[in-house]
């Protein structure tokens, strides 16, 4: 038909048409769009069209103005403002992209159905906007304890973009061969398969596109098959059946660039390929849909429709071989063979496609946080608009404004300061509005979860939900530090303006409940303001006071008004910012006397930390006054003793037990207690709260193990209320540590530089004092071994064997595990503390008054070092480590019947050694920490407890030799005069790694990495896969791979978990292996060990088994496990080559952070060439197993891809942050540091893939180093014992080669010729 019939019909239907649908219409304007693909060309000839029909007095046309006005407000209003209104849930696509012939139709409908008069613009443009806007997809609405059903967020619904409608046919668009060939296939699929996936084509008017970016991280992706697209829910016919199937962008778009990168297969063969497997994922899609709303009950789960909608994909797929002929049937034949499954070849890209994005997006959307923290707010957004997710567009927006509201604070503009919160405010309250922010009403409605289907069992934590909680934390930071500004500048305008937003913020968070829901971060609206607005109003006065440093009189009087731990938090933290040691002090013990009523934490805000960062501020010279404060210091430490309360025991578990620690010193009656214990326990920690998470096991796969809504479990109670006591125990011991070692050093120092004829002054700190902060101590210590051996005697109770009652069991028995590891750390930290006490003591008063010979040996070397008098450890080190070898260093972990008092022992014993090879190296003592490490190998080898033991040699070596490499740069920088060469760096540099490397291969040959490394052995191998093509489909389902619930069947026992099925048996369906026990071919012994093996792999590797999980096909099969497993053995080789090239990977992170770049660079092109065969074996190797099993692990794939040398350039980013950070500072463009590092981030992406199901080791790496560059507290507490702030001491060139010759020689004691100086 030529276009100017085509415009007249099209043009009569605009023109007398009410809007009701008319598949003619939708025809010829497709027709259309086939020959003049742009909007505004059609514009102008339906306009022409209308003018010359009317000039020509055709009937139909005497009057014009509805066609003409239809005409101008679908291309000049309602489209536009369309896009205005979808500009964040749809900003990612260009207009031309949503510019198709039957979304045109639609909206000349919407326009139509309007009806006159056609000058009234907004009636028209908004009721048009209603009508197209009626998609939202599975979107699940909370309905509200009072019967309240929520509705969504108007800017939430969009118009998906119709590809088919009945009678119409299928509508011009990049996608219309693939969608053409689609509907062809299906509607010659044989019934049944079209019956069981419940897709009627009968039933399909339309089938559109969902061109919303497809966001990785949204919980609704865990719906099994939710990417593949769904069934409109809200389109529903008379009959109960959907009308509209809607498919997702991303899957088109997959397809597509798939048939670009073909260049051998003809067109037509393409489309046919792509349109199969776009056919076979609707009907995927359309299986877990239904028909209608009626089809699933709440008895069916996601985990049961799996492996009917397996079976329906395969069946599909088959027909569609056999049925195939000639050329193409010997095409696909290949192609299965080649990839072991019908279309494999596609429908792998597709998983790949997918997993790459997802992994794209998580690490895209990771990187835009870290530069908007780090204050360059372009590339924040670049990288946020790579993936074009819009919940990473708004994260990305509100962080780098929060930065530089932080910036503009610091310089004293106050009024952009807050423009820039207005702005925070809006973008959070604009990515709730387009679902881009989880709703809040969804935290209360569905308790933190989000479900994914009927059943109440298929629920998954939403990750959302704490983002938000996160953002509205910033914002009512924002405003708190905003209102203390105006306050204390006396910008009495600004104040009052924060004040009125403030509140009304606040206000609108609370109405959302969010504090009722257990497990989640607290945070609440007007507990926020009325802290900030006591605090502004207090530091207000205290400016018109003049702010006199160490006011306590002023504070004094107006420390009623703080009446939550928030307020104290802000106000000491201003204190504290001002380095006022002495009034922030008396907030912080008048806080600790209040905590009944106030709390000890809020959110961030901590009395713990505060405690810590206020007696390092003490210890600082630059605090006011200056100076060490050793009075004020000894006066902390009486203060919170008298005020500390209850907090300063740690109780019995009995007294936990038996009703609450709380009532641990009230009198009691004479009569005894009826109650339940139980119940006295949980009514004591839980009054009021709702809910308790139980799939929180790092489950992140299609299914969770619980929907939620248990009661807290036992030991979960127990850990809540011991939670408050063992932190603040942690603190007291970190404050010993830092005030004994810190006064232990300026004791050495004073005497060193005293003079022999001048009396020695008095000790900063009195023996008195010093001997009953060690006898406190020491009662933590007894205290803490008390409760230790409670809670191993206190069992958890067994479980059932069911599913449900093994995640149970798990929570309890992993809470145990987590409260018994705190408090083994604990008892740690003390030990480190008493050692520093009792060397405080004997440097104050001469005598050690430790408990035995090992303990003095301890102290008097801890003394040396403190002292940095190398000579003196050097005499004292031979006998140190005579003593220490009497100690074991192995031990079993809790998980494996580890006993928790050797634990600690041997835990103990690493402390140690872990402090003496810290500081061994910073004395130049570098030979002498080499000979410690030897001892500390020979010390897990000579005590090897029976069983599964733990070593941390690892961890002591990487300390050792990076302390070593970094004491040995620090000394070369004096050598020659300055001008020490890197070529001889790197000389000095080898021979130290040569020595370590030696040690480190001796230490690797006698370990195993992990479980996967059994497999590694022939015999094993292959009785493994046997045993999993026999009987994996009922040990190795989706059902039973929960991270839980395999941890409890490994807990209790394989041999307990085969019982258990064998009485829940159904005999009408035998178990295999049950019954091949039975007859004798297997025993049960063989069965169990090669099942505790497989589930012991699983669990260690837990996140491949997701990704498999998620990206492959042969998942949905438990006899083809053994896939994932031979993948598993490939990477585990690799990482043991790896493991083995550590001390030179050690070499190169310490040159790069030193500085060294160049020396860096030499060590890095050495290490590429020595390492290059190696890494072309390992992916040989991948190429291989790709190629027999069909299959891509993207996580394997990526790990293998680094070639040993990746992990270097991640060296070279980490070195590159700091500086970064400070060139931020100064300006908000892009500096040197910033491109470098972004140009470095960018190579190294462009061969990292992953699966997108965690942010990967790599980003990890550079958030923590970001964190400590912008870190305000010094004291990290990652170890038990203490960072000192210890000054290296420089040692010549000669006096290192001289050490390098004597390396292996034992240390022994001073020469003649020491002078004691390094």
């Amino acid at each position: 038909m030529e276009v100017s019939a085509l415009t007249r019909e099209i043009a009569g239907y605009l023109n007398l048409s009410g809007g009701r649908r008319d598949t003619q219409f939708l025809m010829r304007l497709n027709q259309l769009a086939r020959l003049a693909p742009q909007w505004k060309l059609q514009q102008k000839l339906l306009n022409e069209t209308l003018e010359t029909c009317h000039r020509e007095n055709v009937t139909g046309f005497e009057n014009i103005e509805q066609g003409q006005s239809a005409i101008s407000l679908a291309f000049d209003h309602v489209f536009p403002a369309y896009v205005n209104h979808h500009q964040d849930l749809l900003g990612h696509l260009e207009p031309e992209t949503l510019q198709l012939p039957f979304f045109l139709g639609r909206i000349f409908e919407s326009i139509l159905e309007q009806g006159g008069p056609w000058n009234e613009e907004p009636r028209i443009v908004d009721g048009s906007l209603r009508i197209l806007n009626d998609f939202l997809g599975y979107r699940p609405i909370a309905l509200l304890e009072n019967q309240r059903k929520l509705e969504p967020y108007a800017n939430e619904r969009f118009c998906p973009l119709p590809l088919y409608i009945k009678g119409a046919g299928v509508g011009e668009s990049p996608y219309r061969e693939i969608i053409e060939k689609s509907l062809e296939l299906l509607s010659n699929t044989t019934p049944e398969i079209l019956t069981d996936a419940w897709f009627y084509l009968t039933n399909l008017d339309e089938l559109s596109l969902d061109p919303r970016a497809h966001d990785h991280l949204h919980p609704a992706n865990k719906r099994t098959n939710y990417l593949f697209g769904e069934w409109d829910p809200h389109l529903i016919d008379l009959h109960g059946m959907y009308r509209r199937f809607v498919v997702r962008k991303v899957i088109l778009d997959a397809l597509l660039k798939w048939m670009s990168e073909q260049k051998k297969v003809p067109h037509d063969e393409l489309v046919y390929d792509a349109a199969a497997v776009l056919a076979g994922t609707i009907l995927m899609a359309s299986a877990i849909s239904g028909a209608g709303p009626e089809t699933h009950d709440s008895t069916i789960t996601l985990t049961s429709l799996l492996p009917r909608v397996a079976r329906q994909r395969d069946r599909f797929y088959a027909t569609l071989l056999e049925n195939a002929e000639g050329a193409r049937a010997k095409r696909l034949q290949k192609q299965a063979k080649v990839t072991q499954q019908p279309f494999g070849h596609v429908r792998q890209h597709l998983n790949m496609y997918l997993a790459e994005y997802g992994a794209q997006q998580v690490q895209r959307r990771h990187l835009a946080y870290l530069f908007a923290r780090m204050g360059y707010a372009d590339e924040a957004r670049r990288q946020a608009g790579i993936i074009p997710a819009a919940a990473a567009r708004f994260d990305c927006e509100i962080q780098w404004r929060f930065t530089f509201f932080r910036k503009e604070i610091e310089k004293g503009d106050l009024d952009q300061a807050c423009r820039l919160i207005d702005e925070i405010e809006g973008f959070l309250h604009r990515g709730i509005r387009c679902g881009a922010i989880v709703d809040p009403w969804n935290i209360l409605g569905f308790q933190g979860h989000f479900p994914l289907f009927s059943s109440r069992e298929d629920s998954v934590p939403d990750q959302r939900v704490e983002q938000l909680l996160n953002l509205v934390e910033l914002i009512l930071e924002a405003y708190a530090i905003a209102l203390q500004d105006a306050a204390v500048r006396g910008r009495t305008d600004r104040y009052h303006e924060l004040k009125r937003k403030f509140s009304r913020f606040a206000e609108w968070w609370d109405r959302f409940g969010t504090p009722t829901v257990a497990d989640l971060p607290l945070v609440q609206g007007q507990e926020s303001y009325d802290s900030a607005l006591h605090v502004a109003e207090t530091l207000s006065e205290w400016r018109s006071a003049g702010e006199a440093a160490g006011d306590v009189q002023f504070w004094r009087q107006h420390v009623d008004r703080f009446e939550s731990s928030k307020a104290y938090a802000q106000v000491v933290e201003s204190l504290l910012d001002r380095k006022d040691t002495v009034a922030s002090l008396g907030l912080l013990i008048q806080w600790l006397s209040q905590v009944e009523e106030v709390g000890l934490e809020s959110g961030p805000h901590s009395l713990f930390g505060l405690m810590v960062d206020w007696l390092e501020l003490a210890l600082d010279s630059n605090s006011q006054p200056p100076q060490p404060q050793w009075k004020n210091i000894l006066r902390m430490f009486d203060s919170v003793e008298a005020n500390a309360g209850e907090l300063w025991t740690i109780p019995r578990l009995s007294t936990v037990l038996q009703g609450g620690i709380q009532q641990e010193h009230e009198t009691t009656s004479g009569e005894d207690d009826t109650n339940d214990a139980d119940s006295t326990l949980f009514g004591a920690a839980y009054d009021g709260m709702v809910f308790r998470d139980t799939a929180n096991d790092g489950l992140e796969s299609d299914t969770a193990d619980s929907g939620g809504g248990a009661e807290p479990g036992e030991f979960e109670v127990i850990e809540t209320l011991l939670e408050p006591r063992l932190k603040f125990a942690r603190m007291m011991t970190q404050m010993w540590q830092i005030a004994a070692s810190e006064c232990t050093m300026a004791e050495a120092t004073q005497k060193a530089t005293s003079s022999e004829e001048t009396s020695r002054p008095a000790a900063f700190f009195p023996a008195d004092h010093v001997e009953e902060w060690l006898k406190q101590c020491v009662e933590l210590q007894q205290q803490l071994k008390l409760l230790m051996d409670d809670l191993e005697k206190h069992g958890v109770i067994e479980s059932s064997g069911d599913h449900e009652a093994n995640i149970e069991f798990d929570m309890q028995i992993q809470t145990k595990f987590y409260l018994l590891q705190s408090i083994i750390y604990i008892q740690i930290s003390a030990q480190v503390a008493r050692w520093c006490l009792e060397a405080l003591l004997a440097e104050t008063t001469g005598k050690i008054v430790a408990s035995d010979h090992e303990e003095q040996m301890i102290v008097e070397s801890i003394l040396g070092i403190l002292r940095r008098d190398p000579a003196e450890v050097r005499k004292l080190l031979p006998a140190l480590l005579k003593e220490l070898q009497k100690r074991p260093l192995l031990y079993i972990p809790l998980e494996h019947d580890g006993d928790p008092g050797e634990m600690l022992n041997a835990r103990i014993a690493q402390a140690i050694i872990r402090f003496m090879l810290c500081h061994l190296p910073r004395l130049g003592l570098l030979k002498e920490t080499w000979h410690l490490l030897q001892a500390a190998h020979e010390m897990e080898r000579s005590s090897r407890p029976a069983g599964m033991a733990v070593t941390e040699f690892d961890r002591l070596f990487r300390i050792a030799l990076r302390n070593s490499l970094e004491s040995i740069i620090h000394a070369s920088r004096q050598w020659q005069r300055g001008k020490f060469a890197d070529e001889d760096l790197i000389e000095i540099v080898g021979s130290t790694v040569e020595h370590y490397l030696d040690q480190w291969l001796d230490h690797s040959s006698t370990m195993r990495l992990s479980t996967v490394e059994s497999l590694k052995m022939d015999g094993v191998w292959d009785q493994t896969r046997e045993f999993i093509k026999k009987y994996g489909n009922e040990f190795l389902n989706a059902r039973v791979l929960t991270l839980g619930n395999l941890r409890t069947i490994l807990h209790q026992g394989i041999e307990k978990y085969l019982a258990y099925l064998e009485e829940s048996e159904d005999p009408l369906h035998p178990i295999p292996l049950l019954e091949d026990i039975r007859g004798g071919k297997i025993s049960t012994r063989e069965a169990s060990e090669t099942l505790r093996l497989i589930y012991q792999v699983i669990v260690d590797r837990f996140d491949r088994f997701l990704e498999y999980n998620s990206t492959t096909t042969q998942s949905d099969y438990g006899q083809l496990f053994f896939s994932l497993l031979d993948f598993l053995r490939l990477e585990t080789s690799y990482e043991r080559d790896a493991w083995n090239l550590l001390p030179v990977a050690i070499a190169h992170e310490v040159l790069t952070r030193q500085g060294r770049e160049e020396a860096a660079e030499i060590w890095e092109e050495v290490f590429t060439v020595k390492t290059e065969d190696m890494s072309e074996r390992h992916l040989a190797e991948l190429k291989k197993l790709e190629r027999q099993y069909g299959m891509r692990l993207p996580s394997v794939t990526s790990h293998l891809q680094e070639r040993f040398v990746k992990p270097l350039a991640v060296n070279n980013m980490l070195a590159l942050i700091p500086r970064a950070v400070e060139e931020a500072k100064k300006t908000p463009m892009e500096t040197i540091a910033i491109r470098s590092l972004v140009a470095q981030i960018e190579e190294y992406l462009k061969s990292s893939l992953g699966s997108g199901l965690d942010v990967p080791h790599w980003l990890r790496a550079l958030e923590e180093e970001l964190n400590e560059g912008i870190s305000h507290s010094g004291w990290t507490g990652a170890d038990a014992e203490p960072e000192l702030n210890l000054l290296g001491l420089n040692f010549t060139l000669r006096e290192m080669r001289q050490q390098l010759k004597t390396w292996k020689a034992p240390p022994g004691g001073r020469k003649k010729n020491d002078s004691g100086n390094a």
